[in-house]
């Protein structure tokens, strides 16, 4: 038989060596995803800014979150000096999901079924366009998936070290981000609802995951207690709160519908690979000889289990929410969905007809293509087209070099401490010389790492956008003293006509120090 080309060769080469494939892309995609923000983008995105002001701070808990993904940000950017580097995160973090999705696939359906449900995962927003703001939603995705993966393994290969690395990994989604309790409950739920599944209780296996869970979240929970649960006071802001009855019933379509627009392009892959009807299992036609090596048929309990991966967790945001009457934020789907296509693949069984194989693999192409495509014509040629503020467009390199200097100049003294509303604050952090701690939202009590005696022997700088100014009079309250005040008026980084950044700030000088003017470039001291 000759050997078949173009996007029928891949197919026959995906056939023989799905992992190699997977390879490829997944070097693709951390490249992909890498490189065009940190070329695109003149600056940090917000959740980035964020990620660098705060995680070098190396809290147990912070205001609104647990600090693991703030910390692996702090620890690259000191590993290699560049703020840029934090764009590698939220890819790697995608691809080693996908590449668990993987494994646990190939142990259930086969390494080229496992391998057509990762490369649906493509078409998924949340591995494309929002991996590249690496933040809580991005650093639970690597975990949830191999708590997934070995929890499986435990099930089915009942080893103890399975059941610890479940349970580490479970810890880890916690240490990311608290929502990783609907993985958490759909995983114990499993447990006590499916048949086979019970069995577990009569081994050691669920009671070491629970110790090993349990040893490795204990420095967050007792944060936690320690702060009287002051993340969880940022979870209730955030959610929408129902005023009115009907509101009950329409924030769980409102949140299901806006999850199903994610979807949607992932859906419409799986939906080139199966016809609408359920082929039977007799009249498939098969491609290499009369079995395939890299396709095992999922048994019943794989296939529950799968499903419940796969809809429990939303079940389970989708329930709490309603019960509470809250509107879940839409980014609060970034890890539900991970396992959808591999719970599809295995339900649907393994697709083998040629045609369906060829337009997959050309609708994954496309996908492939498109996506950075779209992302590099939103990111260059909208400001053309329209005035729409981004963080990307921020001056923030430019607005940290201003106030910097300024301070010194007015105080003799190094800039140790910023505050002011939220995106200026961390851009004068990120990107100022000094690198000055921020207070965040002018709260010392959001800023456990903030000695408010150290903050008045040093002074701080006070810096507002336009939306910020019904902010001032508290601030001035908090920080006393201030005596110089300067208005900004910075262009953005961005092609086209979009207007300029208004920002106004204040100086604190240190307490009992003269005012002090220096000359204009005077040396910078180093900050202490």
């Amino acid at each position: 038989m000759s050997k078949r080309t173009g996007l029928a060769g891949l197919v026959d080469f995906a056939r023989r060596e799905p992992f190699d494939v997977l390879v490829v892309v997944l070097v693709l995609h951390v490249l992909i995803w890498t490189l065009m923000p940190a070329l695109l983008n003149a600056n940090l995105q917000l959740d980035l800014a964020e990620d660098l002001a705060l995680g070098k701070e190396w809290q147990l808990v912070y205001w609104k979150h647990p600090p693991l993904p703030w910390w692996m940000a702090a620890g690259l950017y000191q590993l290699t000096g560049d703020v840029r580097m934090v764009y590698l995160l939220g890819p790697l973090a995608s691809a080693v999901a996908m590449g668990a999705v993987w494994r646990l696939g190939k142990d259930i359906v086969g390494a080229f079924p496992a391998l057509l449900a990762v490369l649906a995962l493509e078409g998924l927003h949340f591995f494309n366009f929002s991996v590249v703001k690496f933040a809580h939603d991005q650093c639970q995705l690597p975990f949830w998936a191999l708590t997934a993966l070995f929890f499986h393994r435990g099930l089915t290969r009942e080893k103890i070290l399975d059941w610890a690395l479940a349970g580490v990994f479970l810890a880890l989604c916690f240490w990311s981000k608290y929502a990783a309790f609907a993985l958490a409950a759909t995983l114990g739920l499993f447990l006590l609802a499916d048949r086979d599944a019970r069995r577990a209780w009569a081994t050691p296996g669920p009671y070491v995951m629970a110790i090993a869970f349990a040893l490795v979240v204990a420095p967050n929970a007792w944060a936690l207690v320690q702060s009287d649960f002051l993340p969880f006071r940022y979870v209730d802001e955030r959610a929408k709160t129902a005023a009115h009855w009907w509101q009950f019933a329409w924030y769980p379509l409102q949140w299901t519908f806006g999850q199903i627009g994610f979807l949607l392009p992932t859906l419409g892959l799986l939906a080139l690979l199966y016809p609408l009807r359920r082929a039977d299992a007799a009249t498939r036609p098969l491609t290499l000889g009369d079995v395939d090596p890299n396709v095992i048929s999922p048994g019943a309990f794989d296939r529950r289990y799968l499903a419940w991966l796969a809809l429990g967790p939303f079940a389970v945001t989708t329930l709490v929410a309603a019960v509470l009457g809250r509107l879940p934020v839409a980014m609060w789907g970034y890890p539900l969905w991970s396992m959808l296509p591999l719970a599809i693949v295995a339900w649907r069984g393994a697709p083998f007809e040629d045609v369906r194989l060829i337009r997959f693999a050309l609708g994954v192409v496309a996908v492939l293509v498109i996506m950075p495509l779209v992302y590099v014509a939103v990111e260059e040629g909208e400001p053309l087209l329209r005035d729409r503020p981004k963080a990307t467009q921020f001056p923030g390199k430019r607005l940290a070099e201003i106030v910097t200097r300024d301070f010194l100049e007015k105080t003799g003294q190094p800039l140790a401490y910023v505050t002011g509303t939220e995106f200026a604050a961390n851009n004068v952090a990120v990107y100022g010389p000094t690198r000055p701690h921020v207070i965040v939202h002018g709260d010392p009590a959001l800023s456990p790492w903030i000695d408010m005696a150290d903050v008045k022997k040093r002074g701080v700088l006070i810096v507002w956008e336009e939306q910020g100014a019904g902010l001032v009079d508290a601030w001035m309250k908090t920080f006393p003293g201030a005596t110089v005040r300067g208005r900004l008026m910075l262009p953005r980084q961005a092609h086209g006509k979009v207007a300029p950044v208004r920002l106004q700030y204040a100086i604190v000088p240190p307490e009992g120090a003269p005012l002090i003017i220096l000359p204009p470039g005077a040396a910078m001291p180093p900050a202490k």
